[in-house]
């Protein structure tokens, strides 16, 4: 679970800002907070919502989850640039260093990684075990010593191999990826956090992570067709046709993919239609008695004559196409895909072509299966002001970006503000201003 993160001089962000996501003393739904291990009192919250105005800052949070991921994960060539974007309208930011700091709960183990770094090197990094009655360093980088790395020999078996791993490690690369990578075993939970607990759903289409999930994952389309009919769709369930494989417009190397199919494997192909969510085709090509045979991905209707009839997912709505991009979160969550239950998703404007019904409901069941031992958690960004309700969420589930006249974000957290019942109207209170966040808008036609 992601605990803490703190940025500074990344994109809209200046100054340092904090997303904390560990409860405050607030007594609402306190049922759905996660025990952490080894605190006695400090609980993690399975949800927060980031509200604000356009270009508030609210998907430069989401952006920096997945640069620091790419850092950790990526595999940088000797040239490549840091793909860190340091704060724009201030010429002395452009050549200090951005700060990532984040803290998560990996299996038993609360890890908390800093990273500095300009976009040609690391300037500092360090790793932590945090526990309720101190920090334990397990390594630290700095490149204004001329001892880089200080590595904390009772924490790794290896030391030697451990201080090699270190050396060989490039400026441009972060040495929690490039120790993994070079078989530091002690790194290998807190990589894994990265690698694999935290996805990241962003706006674009996300018809690929629906077709890797459809076309290899046991039950997941049977799951996606009862979620759609459920969620008034107007679709019954999902459904496979056989077509020619003349469907598929083939390039050579995916001739000899096809062509060298065995029977436990398959390829699944996904053909846009158009920019962003609007309408893909998705062909998934299986070996059947030693053929390869393609079967064409659909849905189905029901007619007010009580017949079936099959639709392409190109011909589904847009609010359709966002949920088939949800489904491989919603799959997870929902506990049949035999997973570890750990995942962290963070999403990028959940309420897109959505009704806020339906976003609600997601949110509503979600945080129904949360509890003292899940580790499952949803973050998101969010332009819909239906949903800071608090039936819904906790006060401190609840942040604000604003962007002032100087062109610096904050984020603002709602359980900063005192005196707010369980039962006040937070909506009326943010459209009056008193949390911030709202846009300001100019006269109409004026110029400035």
């Amino acid at each position: 679970m992601l605990l803490n993160l703190t940025i500074a001089n990344w994109m809209s962000f200046k100054d340092e800002a904090e997303l904390n996501l560990t409860s405050s003393l607030e007594r609402q739904r306190m049922e759905t907070l996660a025990k952490l291990p080894g605190f006695r009192s400090k609980k993690a919250l399975p949800v927060a919502a980031v509200y604000g105005g356009n270009a508030s800052g609210k998907t430069a949070l989401f952006k920096a989850l997945a640069t620091l991921r790419e850092m950790v994960v990526g595999n940088a060539s000797i040239s490549s640039s840091l793909p860190v974007r340091p704060f724009a309208l201030d010429t002395q930011c452009s050549t200090m260093p951005t700060l990532f700091d984040v803290t998560f709960l990996a299996g038993e183990t609360v890890y908390r990684l800093v990273v500095e770094a300009t976009t040609s090197e690391v300037v500092y990094e360090s790793l932590d075990v945090v526990r309720e009655k101190g920090v334990v360093e397990v390594y630290e980088r700095d490149a204004s010593r001329e001892q880089q790395f200080s590595l904390n020999s009772a924490f790794f078996t290896k030391s030697d191999h451990v201080a090699y791993a270190a050396k060989s490690t490039r400026t441009n690369q972060l040495f929690l990826g490039s120790g993994f990578s070079q078989n530091v075993s002690e790194l290998s939970e807190a990589y894994l956090w990265f690698a694999n607990t935290l996805e990241l759903v962003g706006v674009e289409s996300q018809s690929w992570s629906f077709a890797n999930a459809a076309g290899g994952t046991e039950g997941f389309l049977e799951f996606a067709g009862r979620k759609l009919a459920q969620l008034d769709t107007g679709v019954v369930k999902l459904t496979e046709e056989e077509v020619s494989l003349d469907a598929i417009q083939q390039s050579a190397e995916l001739s000899r993919a096809i062509g060298s199919l065995s029977s436990d494997s398959f390829i699944t192909i996904v053909m846009d239609q158009a920019p962003g969510d609007y309408g893909f085709e998705m062909i998934t090509v299986r070996s059947v008695d030693g053929h390869p045979q393609a079967y064409r991905l659909g849905t189905v209707h029901r007619g007010p004559d009580g017949y079936e009839r099959r639709f392409s997912l190109a011909m589904e709505s847009s609010g359709t196409q966002r949920l088939l991009g949800l489904m491989p979160m919603l799959f997870d969550f929902s506990g049949l895909g035999g997973g570890t239950g750990s995942k962290v998703y963070v999403v990028d404007e959940l309420d897109r072509c959505l009704h806020t019904m339906l976003t609600s409901r997601l949110i509503e069941e979600f945080t129904a299966a949360c509890g003292p031992d899940t580790r499952k958690q949803l973050l998101f960004t969010t332009h819909d002001l239906l949903l800071m309700d608090q039936s819904l969420m906790r006060r401190d589930e609840m942040y604000i970006t604003e962007r002032g006249t100087d062109g610096c974000s904050e984020l603002i957290g709602l359980a900063e503000f005192e005196g707010i019942r369980h039962d006040k109207d937070l909506i009326r209170s943010y459209l009056d201003g008193r949390f911030g966040g709202i846009p300001m808008l100019g006269e109409a036609g004026s110029r400035g």
